[in-house]
């Protein structure tokens, strides 16, 4: 009898491994993101779609949010005009309590009292020229007074659940102001949620021209005509905005205490993200905006390129037998819809879907209890999960029901002993 020719061990396995590599049924295992290296004393970035944390840096130091302050004046305004408080067209008091030239140095929209303006053209005046004058005349608009306004403001906070945001003035003038990049960007996702018409309509506007001849005040007009009135040009200090593909916001900010800061978002290919950056040092203004704006493109680069969102099939769930009730069976679905995942490139393709669900339940049944769950896994760790609930509520069956089902469970019991 012929004998097998002898091959080593090791020489099987590498022509199986071969084989299978060269078949393509080997997956390679996604690899993790990259570090990223930041200067930036604390950051964070979120997934828009799910609140997931892509990365953080120091995320609880409390740091002064300076003109990110601004978030939160434009929030409130957007909630007044939600709830027919105020609207976009009325005018608004320039007091002078929000002269321009009250604070000199800093970010103007150049109000003077008794300008012709109104909350619509004072709202792109906070969030495109980061004007500290138009923060005040919108405060007192709304509230009466800045100190009744930063009242609202910390209420607000409050009532989002956020702790550890503070703040002393609608501008982010003072140190005082205090806020954590995790909860900050926390609050920026909210804000988009809320009022997403504010990225088309203020944040992404690259430029805005203040005043025209019709804002100036009667005594400013009597020395000037139309042809002779020069109103003035600025751009958005968000400097992302021309250089990023995908950023339509948020806001940009300084104060000598913190540094160069800025809450950004953008989104490319269905997938939006939302970062926050904080206490970016420099030695000028032109320095640190520089910093800020590669800080910014190098925090959303590394999201892009290491995260992918994904929107898995949920897989056939079958229904649950119901006893002792109403109706014999339900249908489950998923607790708030069709599932969003966010995971390092790569994984998606190892992604799996299990289900786990009660076969049957005994009514009454509410609507949205919760009777499974569905399983996402990746590179064989789980990633998330997902409740399975009632889609109907199913209520006790009369009482000739009810018995005939326990005589049924009763025997089914019996014979399965």
């Amino acid at each position: 009898m012929d004998r097998k020719p002898y091959r080593p061990v090791w020489a099987i396995a590498l022509v199986a491994l071969l084989a299978v590599l060269l078949s393509g049924t080997l997956a390679a295992p996604a690899q993790a993101a990259p570090a990223l290296d930041l200067e930036a004393r604390s950051a964070v970035l979120l997934d828009y779609a799910t609140g997931q944390v892509l990365y953080e840096k120091n995320p609880d130091e409390v740091i002064s949010p300076a003109s990110l302050t601004k978030l939160m004046t434009l929030h409130l305004a957007f909630k007044k005009i939600a709830a027919g408080e105020i609207s976009l067209s009325d005018p608004v008091q320039v007091s002078e309590r929000a002269w321009a030239a009250n604070f000199p140095d800093s970010s103007l929209m150049f109000l003077e009292p008794g300008d012709k303006v109104t909350v619509g053209e004072i709202m792109k005046g906070v969030a495109i020229l980061s004007g500290n004058d138009a923060s005040v005349a919108l405060a007192e608009h709304i509230a009466g007074s800045v100190p009744a306004f930063v009242e609202m403001m910390n209420a607000e906070a409050k009532e989002l659940g956020f702790t550890t945001l503070h703040f002393v003035d609608p501008h982010g003038l003072s140190p005082e102001n205090k806020i954590t990049a995790r909860e900050f960007a926390e609050f920026a996702r909210l804000y988009i949620q809320l009022h997403p018409e504010s990225l088309a309509e203020l944040h992404s506007q690259k430029t805005y021209t203040y005043p025209l001849y019709d804002n100036l005040s009667d005594a400013r007009k009597a020395v000037t005509s139309p042809e002779a009135h020069q109103p003035i040009t600025q751009e958005n200090r968000n400097g992302l905005l021309w250089t990023y593909d995908g950023v339509d916001g948020l806001k940009t900010g300084f104060v000598d205490e913190a540094g160069f800061n800025l809450a950004v978002t953008a989104q490319r290919g269905g997938m939006r993200l939302v970062g926050v950056l904080l206490g970016i040092q420099a030695n000028s203004i032109p320095e640190g905006s520089a910093k800020r704006e590669a800080e910014g493109a190098a925090l959303l680069s590394w999201g892009f390129n290491n995260f992918v969102t994904v929107r898995p099939q949920l897989p056939e769930v079958k229904p649950v037998r119901v006893w002792k009730g109403a109706a014999n069976e339900l249908t489950l679905e998923p607790a708030g819809g069709a599932p969003t995942l966010v995971l390092e490139k790569g994984a998606e393709s190892s992604l799996t879907v299990s289900v786990r669900q009660e076969e049957t339940v005994t009514a009454p049944v509410a609507k949205g209890q919760k009777l499974g769950e569905v399983i996402f896994a990746a590179d064989g760790k789980e990633v998330a999960r997902l409740d399975l609930v009632a889609a109907e509520e199913v209520a006790q069956g009369g009482f000739f029901k009810r018995l005939w089902d326990s005589l049924r469970l009763w025997i089914t019991g019996f014979f399965n002993r």
